[in-house]
């Protein structure tokens, strides 16, 4: 845990509080023996020694060795101060960094404090009524007290720093996270390897701090750069590195990553001499993607290298998927002639439970079988769930998950290979089960590349005869083509789950400007083909320049999430809202004239200042105003682009004449 982990705000309620329970002194150091927080005052003999310089250095140095020894241990330590009193020292450890809380300053008894001023009154010159105020304001508490105290203080200091350690850590993780969905978001159809690596470098330079880093994938025996970015790309722009090196190897043996700060390690990789340290990332197996990522001259915590890690397995699906992605375009002609046709499909990929039925189906009806079942691991488990059956009570099954390795299914899961049995009693001392007219069946394994999907299990032959190796030869064939299939149904979840994302706008959830521009020429067409009318609202925030300067970009964005909130409830269903520019807003309303638009603009304005109630502290205005400009459909214009053109002029208008208004387009008016 480094510095920027520990909240001074939860290091201050610590210190607040074993003052304000415990009454007494609390002060909290790093490991060095350097102040992070000072106690909120300190008691007399401290301000009293403070006044000479022997009295302050005596302190400072009993201080900093005691804390500095302090932090070497794991549990209370108490000490004496050279004034007599007792100090309790407890160390914080956490990840790597240490947080000493030092409270005190008290005496066993009151002869300690009578023995300390006896001995020291004349070294620092002490007057009778100083003695006096000193004697009023000496803390006497005994050892168990002691003890008892700073034992429920550790616990308390231990607990907020954690707390506050793993808030700062999770908020931090959930910024970078919603940056990588907001990255992946953006990921267009036709993206390339090369695509892939040029999105994993901006989120590793730009969230990471990344000084320079090479993607590698494999070429024989060697792995060859790929894709390189950073500060030293002209550098590690061609490396080649042998696999079998042992930096290289171990990575890929323990599937973990490495840091290496030894010249010795990285010279004999044949680096350059620019390079001080390597991390050593590996990414997947897949045969046509990435295989390792390298970091060069950088320093990651714990924390962030399983970050890196996550985002690794991220970047391997996403090269995996495109490689399924090509191989599903490449054999999509061969499906049809196993039953999925293309024009049928899209509607599977959309509906996967068609899809899993077909499939079954049609493995069903190749093999000329009675029963069947199609399982699918989940993801993130690994374990297989019944997705389909046939000639078997689905509701038997519902619940049914098996392990990799678990039954046969299992075992055909995690080898990856087909299994034909023409009699199961025979071949895996099992008895013949009584729902099933026969012993034999065919188990095989879902597989695209390298990765297996799934397993297709095919019984009871129709004839009652038992499963051929011709049998397992066509529905081995047959599989192949499911699984990319199913593939392709998980890939097009996938971009329909991104295109909605594509078309949202990401702060306050309402459509983007790109959405608003195609729905309104859509609107365009449609009320001119059917001879109807529409209406179209701008809605601008009156001076909101001047609230993000007072108050800041984040308020701000509060400000434009809950005016969209009140704006959205105020519409019709058919009504479509969007964010087309920083503080506008624009509303499509189908079948409305202006009048009508006039009425619910109004109602909109008035919502705005009534429930946009003030939080703010610097603004000077009292309320949150819009002004709204708004034209018809085709009175005020037949074309999209002179629709938005006048209610732009109309919102002038509106913000010319006072703000906090609505005015319609009219040509008479117009400017």
């Amino acid at each position: 845990m480094t510095i920027e982990y520990i909240s001074l705000e939860h290091l201050t309620a610590v210190q607040q509080a074993v003052e304000g329970l415990a009454g007494i002194d609390a002060a909290i150091y790093d490991s060095e023996g350097r102040l992070l927080i000072d106690s909120s005052g300190k008691k007399a003999v401290f301000r009293l020694l403070d006044t000479t310089e022997e009295g302050q250095h005596e302190f400072r140095s009993f201080l900093e060795e005691t804390v500095q020894k302090a932090a070497l241990r794991k549990d209370i330590t108490i000490e004496k101060d050279p004034a007599g009193q007792q100090h309790f020292f407890i160390p914080c450890h956490l990840n790597g960094t240490t947080l000493v809380l030092v409270g005190g300053a008290f005496y066993y008894s009151m002869s300690e404090f009578h023995d300390f001023i006896a001995r020291t009154t004349y070294q620092h010159r002490f007057l009778t009524q100083q003695i006096k105020d000193l004697s009023s304001q000496a803390v006497v508490m005994d050892y168990e007290k002691i003890r008892r105290v700073s034992f429920f203080v550790q616990k308390l200091f231990h607990s907020i720093v954690r707390s506050g350690h793993e808030n700062r850590l999770y908020r931090k993780k959930y910024s970078r996270a919603k940056t990588v969905l907001r990255l992946l978001s953006h990921v267009e159809g036709d993206v390339s390897h090369q695509g892939i690596c040029t999105l994993m470098s901006d989120v590793l330079i730009y969230l990471f701090n990344v000084d320079s880093l090479a993607c590698f994938a494999a070429d024989g025996d060697m792995l060859k750069t790929v894709y390189a970015a950073g500060r030293l790309k002209g550098t590690i722009d061609n490396l080649s590195l042998r696999r079998d090196s042992w930096t290289i190897s171990k990575a890929f043996d323990q599937n973990t990553p490495f840091f290496y700060d030894n010249p010795i390690d990285f010279r004999n990789l044949g680096l350059s001499e620019a390079i001080e340290s390597i991390y050593i990332f590996p990414v997947g197996s897949s045969a046509a993607g990435l295989h390792l990522l390298i970091l060069f001259n950088t320093r990651l915590s714990q924390e962030d290298e399983q970050e890196v890690s996550d985002l690794c397995h991220i970047v391997n699906f996403l090269s995996d998927s495109l490689t399924a992605r090509n191989d599903y375009s490449r054999k999509m002609k061969e499906v049809s002639s196993l039953n999925l046709a293309t024009s049928g499909l899209k509607l599977m990929f959309e509906k996967p439970d068609v899809l899993y039925n077909s499939i079954l189906d049609t493995a069903v009806r190749l093999s000329k079988a009675e029963k069947g079942s199609l399982m699918l691991a989940e993801n993130g488990t690994g374990e297989l769930s019944v997705k389909a059956v046939k000639g078997i009570n689905k509701w038997l099954v519902q619940d049914l998950r098996i392990g990799p390795g678990e039954g046969i299914a299992g075992r055909v899961f995690r080898e990856s290979v087909p299994v034909i049995s023409k009699n199961i009693e025979n071949d895996f001392s099992l008895r013949k089960r009584p729902n099933y007219k026969t012993p034999s069946f065919i188990s095989i394994p879902l597989k695209v590349g390298e990765e297996t999907i799934g397993v297709l299990n095919i019984s009871d032959k129709i004839s009652g005869e038992v499963f051929a190796e011709e049998d397992l030869a066509m529905i081995y064939h047959f599989a192949n083509y499911a699984s990319i299939a199913l593939k392709g149904s998980r890939y097009y979840s996938l971009a329909e789950q991104m295109k909605e994302l594509s078309i949202t706008d990401s702060l306050t959830d309402l459509y983007n400007r790109r959405y608003f521009q195609d729905r309104l020429s859509e609107e365009v067409d449609r009320s001119d083909r059917h001879k109807l009318n529409f209406s179209l609202c701008i809605i601008d925030i009156d001076d909101f320049k001047l609230f993000n300067d007072t108050e800041g970009h984040p308020a701000g964005d509060d400000v434009l999430k809950r005016l969209a909130r009140i704006i959205n409830d105020a519409l019709r269903a058919i009504d479509v809202l969007a964010r087309i520019g920083g503080e506008e807003f624009a509303i499509i309303m189908p079948q409305t004239d202006k009048d009508e638009a006039y009425f619910v603009a109004e109602r909109i304005r008035s919502a705005v200042k009534e429930k946009m109630t003030r939080t703010w502290k610097f603004y000077p205005k009292d309320n949150i105003t819009v002004s709204i400009g708004i034209c018809t459909f085709p009175v005020d214009g037949d074309r999209a682009k002179r629709l938005i053109s006048n209610a732009d002029k109309a919102l002038y208008r509106a913000k010319m004449n006072g703000k906090d208004r609505t005015f319609t387009w009219e040509e008479k008016t117009a400017f």
